[in-house]
C-alpha cells in the first residue's frame, strides 16, 4: 500500500510539474531571429496560429513566408506580429526589421494570452 502512495505521488507531482511549465513562457530573447525562433518553438510544440490572412505586402514587409506571421505594420518601427498556439495558450510574438534581409526580423517583444474557447464572448 506504501508503494502506491509513493508512485500516485510521483505521477501527481509530474502532472503539477508539466502544468507549470505550459503556463511558462517559452525561453525567447530580444534581437533573436524570427527564423531562428519560428523553428524553436515549431520544434517544441507550438503551432502556428495567425487569426486572419495574411496581405502579401506584409509577407514582403517581414521578409519570409512564416505561417505564423498575423500581421505587420507599413509604417513607423515596422512591426511583424506572429502568433503560436499549444494547448490554451496563445504566444505573441512582435519584431523589427533586421539589418540584414536573411534574418527576416529581430524578436522586439512577446507575451502569452489565454486561448478564448468561445470567441463571440
Amino acid at each position: 500500500m506504501h508503494w502506491l502512495l509513493v508512485l500516485s505521488g510521483l505521477c501527481m507531482t509530474g502532472i503539477w510539474v508539466d502544468l507549470k511549465a505550459e503556463q511558462l513562457p517559452p525561453e525567447l530573447k530580444a534581437g533573436q531571429s524570427i527564423l531562428v525562433v519560428n523553428k524553436n518553438l515549431t520544434a517544441t510544440g507550438w503551432n502556428p496560429a495567425p487569426e486572419g490572412e495574411v496581405h502579401s505586402f506584409e509577407q514582403e514587409l517581414a521578409g519570409n513566408q512564416l505561417l505564423s506571421l498575423a500581421s505587420c505594420s507599413g509604417t513607423g518601427a515596422g512591426y511583424c506580429r506572429y502568433d503560436y498556439q499549444r494547448s490554451n495558450k496563445r504566444l505573441v510574438v512582435v519584431t523589427v526589421p533586421a539589418s540584414r534581409p536573411d534574418q527576416a526580423g529581430r524578436v522586439a517583444r512577446w507575451w502569452m494570452e489565454p486561448v478564448s474557447l468561445n470567441p463571440a464572448h
